[in-house]
């Protein structure tokens, strides 16, 4: 089976079994990496405006598999980095205010070990210019004005000086980030849907899958998982909380919301806190499946070793917490 999967994903990929093992290890090492993976497998494609033009882009990802796969499918997740919807890549870490995060890459090969396949994606950003596809989620009911206030524009326009891009004022900030914050959830899923589509050649079973994310990718996770209503197993969410998306009118008491699992730093941006915590009441007042935890004397960028408070009292690390979560809600069929 795992000789199928790379035969059927090596064409117009990288392909790495992570037999770089040969430029860290002398020969006869034991090989200490259990985990596969193949880089740049395409999944889709998104609209972008280039040179005034719409155009087409690829979308790509990273696919990370157990070294011993079985005929069996296996559980699956989706993890989309952060990066402020502006910038960021699956195996690049963020560092900033003293702290510095795990990368979605660094998880998914930790995942992979545990029996996951996981997919690390690329999607657009707002630097790409994304043209969004109008359609009834897209209404102006149903989506937010969003990042309006000054310390949000002040924010963004730290990332935006330093990319040497146009500074966000009061009157193009909302359609900026509103394109850039959809676009995200649209390749989101287009990315489910491609793997759920080829469940087969990944090995993978389409009713087990998970999304799961940092900063900016964990907001994309919770509005494809609840604002867009997509079919999947679970949510795990670093820093991240509704965005755009008005839930307060996309989920009711007759949605199936999958289980989730939040992650809100003691130190974190206030955004996060201001926006996580009555999603959270929503979602218990609906009788939502959801752990809410807590991780005391750390900002925004954290890794996947620091300790996380359970809201049951327990302790233990994001990564733990993350794994033995996942493990649960989808091992348990």
């Amino acid at each position: 089976m795992k000789n199928k999967l790379i035969a059927t994903l090596m064409l117009g990929c990288t392909v790495y079994a992570v037999t770089a093992q040969a430029s860290y290890y002398t020969e006869g090492t034991v090989d200490v990496v259990r985990y596969d993976v193949i880089t740049d497998v395409t999944y889709g494609q998104g609209a972008v405006m280039a040179e005034n033009e719409n155009t087409m882009m690829d979308l790509t990802m990273d696919v990370y598999s157990p070294v011993e796969m079985t005929d069996e499918p296996l559980p699956a997740i989706i993890l989309t980095h952060g990066g402020s919807f502006h910038r960021g890549n699956p195996r690049i870490p963020y560092v900033g205010i003293g702290g510095q995060t795990t990368t979605m890459s660094q998880y998914a090969m930790r995942y992979a070990e545990e029996g996951y396949v996981v997919f690390t994606i690329k999607y657009r950003v707002a630097p790409d210019n994304p043209v969004i596809d109008m359609n009834e989620h897209y209404s102006n009911d149903l989506l937010l004005d969003f990042f309006q206030t000054p310390e949000a524009i002040h924010q963004g326009n730290v990332i935006r000086s330093q990319m040497g891009l146009e500074l966000f004022t009061e009157d193009n900030v909302v359609e900026i980030m509103r394109n850039a914050v959809v676009a995200a959830a649209e390749d989101l899923r287009t990315a489910l849907h491609h793997v759920k589509a080829e469940n087969a050649t990944y090995n993978i079973d389409p009713d087990l899958i998970a999304l799961g994310g940092f900063s900016a990718g964990a907001v994309t996770s919770i509005n494809v998982a609840y604002g867009m209503q997509e079919d999947v197993a679970a949510v795990i969410a670093n820093s991240g909380y509704p965005s755009v998306f008005n839930m307060d009118k996309l989920i009711d008491e007759e949605s199936e919301l999958p289980p989730g699992l939040f992650f809100l730093a003691q130190n974190d941006y206030p955004v996060v806190d201001m926006e996580l915590k009555p999603f959270i009441k929503k979602l218990s007042s609906l009788n939502a499946d959801y752990s809410f935890n807590w991780i005391p004397s750390h900002g925004h960028f954290y890794p996947s070793g620091v300790t996380s408070l359970g809201s049951d009292g327990s302790q233990m690390s994001v990564e733990q917490r993350s794994i033995e979560f996942l493990n649960e809600v989808l091992k348990r069929k």
